[in-house]
C-alpha cells in the first residue's frame, strides 16, 4: 500500500472514531426519549442508530485491518476485509428494516398515543447530530466502509425530517397513525440502501468486473497500441472498491526480449491513467498457437 493510501486510511479511521462518539450520544438520547414519548418512529430510529454504531465499529476495525501489510498467507493483503465488513453491515440493516416494518404494522393495528412535542425535540437533536456526521463522513472519499456509513446517516437525516413533520401533524391534527407510517417509510429507505451496499460488497467478494470498467473497452484500448496483436485471458476484478486488478496474456510481434519492457510500461500507463487499474499481471506472448491452447481453459476469452 502506498504512503498516500495509508494516509487516506488513517484519516478515514479518525472520521469513523468521531462518528462513533456522536452516534453513541445520539443513540442514548433517542432510546430514552423514545420510551418517554412513546414514539415508535423515535424508538425505531434509536435501534437504527444502534445498527449504525455497530456498523461504525465494524468499519473502524475493517479499516485498521486493511492497513496491515501483505504476508505469506495473505499475499494480496487485507483489502477484502473492508468488503466483508460492508457485507455484514448490509445484511444487518436488512434484518433491522424487517424488524421496524413488523413493529410499524403492529402499531397501525393497535395504535397508541404519542407525545408529539417531545418527539419533535428529539427529532431536531437527531437531525443536527446526523447532519454533522454526514458532513464529516463526506471527507472519506470512495472507501466502501465510510460510504456505507455515510448512506446510513443520509437516511437518518431524511428520517428525522420526516419525524419532525410527523410530530407537527400529530400536534395539529391528533392523527397518531402518521408515526407508524413514517416508521414503515424509514424501513424502506434503510432496506434500499442496505441492498445497494450488500450488492456492491458481494460483487467485490465474487471478483466481478467493477461496474465502472468495461472488459471490451479495455481490450479495444490496448489493441490500439503498436505491436499488440491480441488480448487473451483478460481478467479484471477488485480487491476492494479502491483497488482494481488485471491479468492478461497479450500477443505481440516477434521482437527481442529487451524491447518488451517498453510495451509493458506503456500498457501499465494506459491501464492506470485511463482505467484506474494499478495492479497488473501481464504475460507477453509471441506464440500464435497460444490462442488455440487457451480455448481449453476456463478463462474468459474476449474477441
Amino acid at each position: 500500500m502506498t504512503e498516500d493510501a495509508v494516509g487516506t486510511h488513517k484519516q478515514n479511521e479518525k472520521l469513523i472514531r468521531f462518528s462513533i462518539l456522536v452516534t453513541f450520544l445520539m443513540f442514548s438520547s433517542q432510546l430514552i426519549g423514545g420510551f418517554i414519548t412513546n414514539s415508535l418512529a423515535i424508538m425505531s430510529d434509536a435501534w437504527h442508530l444502534l445498527s449504525d454504531l455497530l456498523a461504525l465499529f465494524l468499519s473502524w476495525y475493517a479499516i485498521r485491518q486493511t492497513l496491515k501489510p501483505a504476508d505469506v498467507k495473505h499475499t494480496y493483503g487485507y483489502h477484502r476485509f473492508g468488503s466483508l465488513a460492508a457485507l455484514i453491515n448490509g445484511l444487518t440493516l436488512i434484518c433491522i428494516s424487517v424488524f421496524i416494518s413488523y413493529n410499524a404494522i403492529v402499531r397501525i393495528i393497535h395504535p397508541s398515543p404519542v407525545h408529539s412535542t417531545g418527539m419533535m425535540w428529539l427529532a431536531l437533536v437527531g437531525f443536527v447530530g446526523t447532519f454533522l456526521i454526514v458532513i464529516v463522513l463526506r471527507q472519506g472519499g470512495q472507501n466502501i466502509n465510510v460510504r456505507s456509513a455515510l448512506i446510513h446517516f443520509l437516511g437518518d437525516v431524511l428520517s428525522y425530517l420526516g419525524i419532525l413533520i410527523g410530530g407537527l401533524v400529530i400536534k395539529l391534527t391528533g392523527w397518531m397513525l402518521v408515526d407508524p407510517i413514517l416508521s414503515g417509510l424509514f424501513a424502506l429507505i434503510i432496506l434500499k440502501n442496505a441492498w445497494l451496499i450488500t450488492k456492491e460488497a458481494a460483487e467485490i467478494l465474487l471478483e466481478s468486473v467493477p461496474g465502472d470498467v468495461s472488459v471490451e473497452k479495455v481490450k479495444e484500448r490496448l489493441l490500439q497500441e503498436e505491436d499488440i496483436l491480441n488480448v487473451l485471458d483478460l481478467h479484471i476484478w477488485s480487491l476492494s472498491n479502491e483497488h482494481i486488478s488485471l491479468s492478461a496474456h497479450i500477443q505481440i510481434h516477434d521482437m527481442p526480449v529487451k524491447d518488451t519492457d517498453r510495451i509493458l510500461r506503456k500498457i501499465e500507463k494506459v491501464l492506470l491513467d485511463e482505467f484506474k487499474i494499478a495492479h497488473t499481471t501481464i504475460q507477453l506472448q509471441t506464440n500464435e498457437n497460444y490462442h488455440n491452447k487457451s480455448k481449453n481453459t476456463g478463462a474468459l476469452q474476449v474477441h
